[in-house]
């Protein structure tokens, strides 16, 4: 009588789990894919260098002035050496490209020395359209 194969008798090919990312400004933890500032730059064709985020903090008296690195109708990351920000933390922030003024609350979601991570809080109906808007552009511009 033959043996019934068992598990423990396939040669292992030695295959590990991947381990959840550790790198807070992962793409692959944010829910939707964002635009980065050259992106931004090249749909509307502005060679302005960096777009500036601006960031208040009410509480601390804070008014600080960071580099947008992308955004989208959710959240944005910026570069801001050397800052005070805290996760979790609730500030103002705003920037402007192209005539579109955008301002809003923010939740600080990730943070290392130089770089912030936020999620809106309750941003403009207007305002989500338009940063939704230009996901689709940049899509459709790659289709033509």
């Amino acid at each position: 009588m033959e043996k019934k194969p068992s598990w423990d008798d396939i040669p292992s090919l030695h295959l590990e789990l991947d381990e959840e990312p550790t790198d807070a400004t992962s793409s692959e933890k944010r829910a939707y894919p964002r635009l980065s500032t050259q992106e931004v730059q090249e749909m509307f064709r502005e060679n302005v260098g960096v777009l500036f985020v601006h960031v208040a903090v009410k509480n601390r008296q804070l008014k600080q002035k960071g580099v947008l690195r992308d955004i989208n109708h959710t959240g944005m990351s910026f570069i801001m050496p050397a800052h005070p920000l805290k996760q979790g933390e609730i500030i103002r922030i705003g920037t402007v490209f192209n005539q579109f003024v955008f301002k809003t609350k923010a939740e600080v979601r990730w943070r290392t020395n130089d770089q912030v991570g936020v999620k809106f809080i309750d941003p403009k109906k207007d305002d989500v359209t338009y940063l939704s808007e230009l996901y689709a552009a940049k899509i459709l511009n790659k289709l033509k």
